[in-house]
């Protein structure tokens, strides 16, 4: 992997680190089924936005506890589907706030679970003004990474992974095996915009083995 030392600036602010929520991913899927998600595609997105916090470390400087908040959230971002299509990612955030079964989950990490999981599609939430800046920034940085995961597996087909993830030249290349890409392809780029704006690097995809 190419020295990402030109992208420090976009590592994340240094903050507390979030408890140890690995006991709640039982919780976490119970929830998941309780409304109908789809847990192929969301174990999916789970797997290649694990795969990014991974691979990008360096990158966003964050500790590996964060990425179990971020395994979660992509577990429930569609949970929203249940209530409808359109908005889901509204109702998605909702449904995290309010759910009995996720009453054990510590505040405010609850809140920071419904943030970014709600924060898959659209024009990004902000943080309650209350939050510290890190918080705040960090949030932001698992929402970046979900969105590209769940772009990824757009078509819910299962079918995507990471052949190569690389830092060079001011950019992050993406290569992606078991994935048809377009030129110009609307939906990846989409997804990519919260990445460029929260790293202030262009994502970079293309085909690989």
């Amino acid at each position: 992997m190419a020295d990402p030392r030109p992208l420090r600036s976009a590592r994340a602010i240094p903050a507390e680190r979030p408890p140890e929520l690995t006991d709640l991913t039982a919780n976490v899927r119970a929830v998941g089924e309780k409304y109908g998600y789809d847990a192929a595609h969301a174990e999916q997105v789970a797997k290649l936005s694990q795969g990014l916090f991974t691979t990008l470390q360096r990158l966003h400087g964050l500790d590996p506890a964060w990425s179990v908040l971020l395994e979660h959230a992509a577990l429930l971002h569609d949970i929203g589907y249940f209530v409808q299509a359109r908005r889901h990612h509204r109702h998605s955030r909702y449904l995290i706030l309010h759910d009995d079964l996720l009453r054990p989950y510590p505040e405010p990490w609850r809140r920071f679970l419904a943030l970014v999981a709600g924060n898959h599609r659209k024009r990004p939430r902000r943080a309650p003004r209350d939050w510290p800046r890190s918080r705040a920034r960090n949030a932001q940085i698992l929402a970046a990474l979900l969105r590209v995961a769940d772009g990824l597996d757009y078509s819910h087909d299962g079918g995507a992974r990471l052949a190569k993830v690389q830092l060079s030249g001011g950019r992050v290349h993406l290569r992606v095996a078991g994935l048809a890409l377009r030129p110009g392809g609307r939906t990846l780029e989409r997804k990519a915009r919260l990445f460029t704006r929260v790293f202030a690097v262009p994502l970079v995809f293309s085909a690989g083995a």
